[in-house]
């Protein structure tokens, strides 16, 4: 087959950019059964290695620069997306792809383009995680903008998502929030990829450190680090007095930084590459009472070696996890505080969580198992693509 990989960033390897790192996996891993195409944008900071990487391993690549994607205001597609649209256009007549890939819904409007087949990586519904934002804000202002954002990000997804023979989605989560205006077969689950050789196993944790990692600029994982620095932590140091909670995350806020105040708390900004502080925890905990899934971020845990506590929302995205064998759940912030105590004290028990979780990480959830999964699902929409036409 002839595969055309559409990507609003330049993909390379290695890297740690989440927006990057399926177009360069795609890249690597159906490089040896198909002849693929790229259209990527690029920034000023994409270095010329990088986008050399990026065009070796394909037959025909254009970078074009990066823009703006959408209007800010109207949600309307923007000069960025028009210039990629051309790129496209010309790759499509030259290349003659039998498939395209469109990474993340912001491409949408850019899916059966002449025709072609196109599967679209949406990954979520940007109006589900507006939704569930709206529901955990506590700010007036904040509950405002979440509900704008869900109304712009409907209509984005009504209005573009159809023309996509089909959409992938991370969980059954988000499956279910865009078969409200999409076919259900169209809808597609594939889960998120990690490199389990970059993530290497290593149980090397400080005793009695709890880590999370977020994006602490967003309501969902702000109010998690709240809860585990102001009511799960206390908790387990009354009977670990030394038991201490690390938070690393993109743009903590003010509030979220003066949770380092909190005796055994300490804030930290996100590093490039995040393995560090995920390997230095006995125990990584994530408490997400709304929003749906953390996966990228247990999927590095899992392969990591750091044994997880986390709620069922949590686990959204990650349907081969089973509580009490890869992962111990807990909803209530008692039932969090003897988790994480159970995994600090019983050294047995977290290797076991550990290793368990590692061997299915191993098993399903590499890289190389979820491009396989994209494979079948070119093959198919390419054999189906009269259909698709005709419709």
């Amino acid at each position: 087959m002839r595969i055309l990989i559409v990507s609003p960033a330049l993909p390379y390897l290695p890297c740690h950019d989440a927006t990057r790192l399926l177009p360069a996996n795609l890249l690597v891993h159906l490089g040896s059964a198909h002849t693929l195409g790229l259209v990527a944008a690029a920034t000023p900071g994409d270095t010329p290695p990088q986008r050399r990487w990026a065009a070796s391993l394909t037959e025909h690549a254009e970078i074009v620069p990066a823009g703006r994607w959408r209007e800010p205001i109207s949600g309307a597609p923007g000069p960025g997306l028009a210039v990629l649209g051309a790129a496209v256009d010309r790759a499509i007549e030259r290349f003659r792809p039998d498939a395209v890939h469109l990474e993340g819904g912001v491409l949408a409007p850019l899916a059966g383009m002449r025709g072609v087949p196109t599967v679209l990586a949406v990954h979520g519904s940007g109006a589900l995680e507006a939704r569930e934002s709206r529901r955990v804000t506590r700010r007036p202002w904040r509950w405002l903008r979440a509900r704008l954002r869900e109304r712009t990000e409907t209509a984005w997804e009504r209005r573009w998502f159809a023309a996509a023979a089909a959409c992938v989605v991370g969980s059954e989560d988000d499956r279910h929030a865009l078969a409200r205006h999409l076919p259900a077969e169209v809808v597609r689950v594939i889960p998120a990829g990690i490199d389990a050789r970059q993530y290497a196993f290593r149980m090397t944790g400080e005793p009695g450190r709890i880590v999370f990692t977020g994006a602490l600029d967003r309501p969902r994982d702000a109010e998690s680090a709240r809860r585990l620095a102001t009511r799960i932590l206390p908790l387990v140091r009354r009977l670990q007095p030394r038991a201490e909670l690390l938070i690393v995350g993109t743009s903590p806020p003010p509030a979220i930084r003066a949770l380092g105040a909190v005796p055994g708390v300490r804030v930290t900004g996100l590093a490039p590459d995040r393995r560090m502080s995920v390997w230095s925890g006995s125990v990584y905990v994530s408490p997400l009472a709304a929003g749906f899934g953390a996966k990228e971020r247990l999927l590095e845990a899992m392969a990591l070696g750091t044994p997880i506590v986390a709620s069922h929302r949590s686990l959204s995205g990650l349907a081969d996890v089973l509580p009490g064998h890869h992962v111990l759940t807990a909803e209530t912030d008692d039932e969090f505080a003897v988790a994480a105590l159970e995994l600090m004290r019983e050294p047995i028990v977290a290797q076991t969580i550990a290793r368990n979780a590692r061997a299915l990480v191993e098993r399903r959830y590499t890289w190389s198992a979820v491009v396989r999964q994209y494979d079948a699902l070119y093959r198919q929409v390419a054999e189906t693509a009269p259909a698709v036409r005709a419709a």
